[in-house]
């Protein structure tokens, strides 16, 4: 139960638990594979609609035979348990089948980012060493390329279009691979008929097996696998159960967040297929077009970047709209300012929704959502509480030990969702999980924040993102998020980004400000502006944090997840020192 008095130690008060009932509090782990859990959700409701392609609806029921038909098919083309596929797909129904039917057989699956070059898709595929391949036909060229002199037995290429024969085709602009000889490449069409004799064995859970590669963000690095079993992917659908979220059975969901991205994955389609939504797939990532897409489909649910909202927010399409229908904008990845929070509360509620945004807070190595806001526990500028069954602690980042309310320092998060390693590193597992003293691990997260008493976290930005200055001789800290704050709160400036650079002949650092400005201060002079932040940063924030530069641009580099991508942020301020 819940202390009536606080110790100084949130990990031991848990004060966010007070938002969930004791049922939540008692609830036990799942233990079943992702697959038995749709189907458990799901199989009394064989009529309600479980995805929504372009207008072409998919029944729950006909969704379980498409997942047999795959599984069938997977199975006749060799495919057995602990097999590793690749998995390089976009929104579209074949992308559902095949991850339940490999999930029904025990294999694994190793999602790749289309967009991934010639040279680290290769990579993908000798570390593994694949057998089989899946995937959509506009990422064929470069992965034929990669598998040659390869393992690679099968190769699956679908087609977006696939799903939409009998109706209007869209316009996709790419190449299908027609009727290729290939006798190692099959369209999907062909693939299912291997299967029409086949019949899959299906395999058992099993606690602790991997089910999911999935690869991190790249922002500091080469990207790693991520090893995630059922149990962790299933932990955060049942998460979601207990958050007072009202979700129910058929409410739309629009899904335009890749496949490959965790999120999508875990959160998009298996935690939404869970509650028996209607899963709208959208094979493409788009901020600025998701207000026609919004306009259209008219959702119930919706999680993406916080530029989605932006775009909603000012979309001349949405003006008018009533959004009493929309219960849950839920926004990941960058965390969103709170200038940025207040103006689409302030949107929403102008236009009758009954919601505050959602945020969350997360990692690939916690098999996505972590943290999430409620509509009894959504403060301006925090990220929520934890998912149930996780606790949190701040913790100092030079000495271990555990901070109290209020305190800044890393954030470390222990629950059922947490990854079983990365895939052939232990030394980096070993970097990033900690056993404490009773055998719990606990998951460094490299991020900075504080908890308050009512058990809120508020992200507060990465540490690899503190840099080391020197003041008067004495090593000081450049908080980029403390000036990024200050200077998003001048009237021209509709975002920010601060790096920082080694000073000329020094170890230490200087901040550079990557600003974006509104439309309306486009035409204003650039060195007037500067001396307006400028003022600014040095009324909020310590002399040696102030930038020494400030850069005008329309937009900010990404990594291939939709992330600011600060490395390139860092090279571009110093390969074009002033």
């Amino acid at each position: 139960m819940i202390k009536e008095e606080l110790s100084r130690y949130p990990s031991i008060d848990k004060p966010w638990l007070k938002y969930y009932s004791e049922e939540a509090i008692q609830s036990c782990e799942l233990q079943c594979t992702a697959y038995e859990l749709i189907c458990r959700k799901n199989r009394s409701y064989p009529h309600d609609i479980a995805l929504n392609y372009f207008g072409h609806k998919i029944t729950y029921g006909e969704l379980f035979e498409k997942i047999d038909m795959a599984a069938n098919a997977y199975y006749a083309a060799g495919v057995r348990k602990n097999d590793v596929v690749i998995f390089c797909m976009v929104n579209m129904p074949e992308t559902i089948y095949s991850l339940y039917a490999l999930n029904k057989l025990g294999a694994v699956v190793n999602l790749v980012d289309l967009r991934t070059n010639e040279q680290q898709m290769q990579a993908y595929v000798q570390e593994c060493n694949a057998q089989y391949v899946l995937t959509v036909d506009i990422a064929y060229p470069v992965m034929e390329r990669a598998i040659r002199g390869s393992h690679v037995k099968k190769v699956i290429v679908v087609s977006p279009e696939e799903s939409l024969e009998g109706i209007k085709k869209v316009a996709y602009g790419i190449k299908t691979i027609g009727n290729k000889v290939d006798k190692q490449v099959l369209s999907w069409k062909k693939f299912v008929r291997l299967g029409k004799r086949s019949q899959a064995k299906t395999a058992e859970y099993e606690k602790e097996k991997c089910f999911v590669i999935a690869h991190t963000g790249g922002t500091t690095g080469i990207p790693k696998g991520v090893m995630l079993s059922d149990d962790n992917i299933n932990a955060v659908a049942q998460g979601y159960q207990y958050l007072g979220i009202p979700f129910k059975r058929q409410h739309k969901y629009f899904n335009d967040l890749p496949p490959f991205i965790i999120y999508g994955l875990t959160l998009a389609i298996h935690t939404t297929l869970c509650y028996g939504l209607q899963v709208i797939l959208y094979p493409v990532f788009d901020s600025k077009n998701f207000p026609n897409e919004f306009v259209k489909y008219r959702p119930n649910h919706f999680s993406a970047l916080s530029d989605h909202l932006k775009y909603l927010a000012e979309s001349k399409k949405t003006q008018k709209m009533n959004l009493s229908f929309l219960i849950s904008a839920g926004v990941g990845g960058d965390s969103l300012n709170t200038v940025m929070e207040e103006k689409i509360n302030g949107f929403l509620r102008q236009h009758h929704c009954s919601y505050e945004v959602c945020k969350g807070y997360g990692m690939t190595e916690l098999a996505a959502t972590a943290v999430i806001s409620t509509p009894k526990a959504n403060a301006i500028g925090s990220v929520g509480i934890p998912l149930v069954h996780n606790t949190i602690k701040i913790v100092d980042i030079d000495t271990g030990e555990e901070l109290s309310y209020g305190e800044v320092g890393e954030i470390w998060i222990s629950g059922p969702s947490i990854m079983l390693g990365y895939y052939k590193n232990q030394e980096a597992t070993k970097e990033i999980i900690t056993l404490d003293e009773t055998g719990q691990r606990w998951i460094h997260t490299g991020d900075l924040g504080y908890i308050n008493k009512d058990g809120l976290l508020f992200h507060q930005g990465r540490i690899r993102r503190i840099y080391l200055t020197a003041v008067e001789g004495q090593p000081a800290k450049i908080f980029p998020n403390l000036v990024e704050d200050a200077i998003k709160s001048a009237e021209p400036v509709a975002d920010c980004t601060v790096v920082a650079r080694f000073k000329q002949n020094s170890a230490y650092y200087e901040a550079v400000a990557y600003v974006i400005l509104k439309d309306e201060a486009m035409t204003m002079n650039q060195a007037q502006c500067s001396d307006l932040l400028q003022k600014i940063c040095r009324d909020k924030v310590p002399t040696y944090m102030c930038p020494v530069e400030y850069r005008y641009v329309s937009e900010f580099p990404h990594t291939p997840i939709g992330k600011v991508d600060f490395r390139k942020l860092e090279e571009m301020a110093t390969l074009n020192k002033v």
